[in-house]
């Protein structure tokens, strides 16, 4: 099979997982958010096996067809934040600075926190500024997942993806 031919099968593979979690991030009550983080892990392998360009390509074509097949909470937040994401963090930890790369991780956060905030009817109890540091928890704990299964993908994975 041609080069060409087995990157796009794979990519295809990725976007159709990443939207297949996006829907069960829809439809299942709990886990969402664990299921939004498992689609936008299909960006980081497509990112890793041919770059940036086509990392970007699923995750637009993740998004849109999300949007388009269940449009709602899970689908903007795909595509409002965790599709790209971990495009984000790859270009944030080149700098080699943990200072920077958190203070940049964290502008992207606070930036998404301010715009779901003013944009989207936000339904809770609580006001924003109780809701914006547990956030910022929950965002370091997904963070280090994508670190995490990233890890895993290339010390146990990788090596089967011929």
């Amino acid at each position: 099979m041609r080069e060409s031919t087995k990157r796009l099968a794979r990519l295809a593979l990725l976007t159709a997982l990443g939207v297949v979690f996006l829907v069960l991030a829809s439809v299942l009550p709990t886990g969402s958010l664990a299921m939004l983080a498992v689609a936008s892990f299909a960006v980081c392998i497509a990112r890793m096996l041919y770059g940036y360009g086509w990392g970007i390509g699923v995750f637009g074509v993740t998004a849109g067809l999300g949007l388009l097949l269940y449009p709602g909470t899970a689908a903007i937040s795909y595509a409002g934040f965790f599709g790209y994401y971990p495009l984000a963090k790859s270009l944030f930890e080149r700098l080699h600075s943990r200072v920077v790369e958190w203070v940049l991780k964290l502008a992207l956060y606070t930036a998404v926190f301010a715009l779901y905030w003013t944009l989207l009817p936000v339904d809770s109890t609580l006001p924003w500024y109780a809701l914006y540091p547990l956030g910022a928890v929950a965002f370091a704990i997904y963070d280090w997942c994508i670190s995490l299964m990233v890890r895993i993908y290339i010390e146990k994975i990788a090596r089967y993806v011929k």
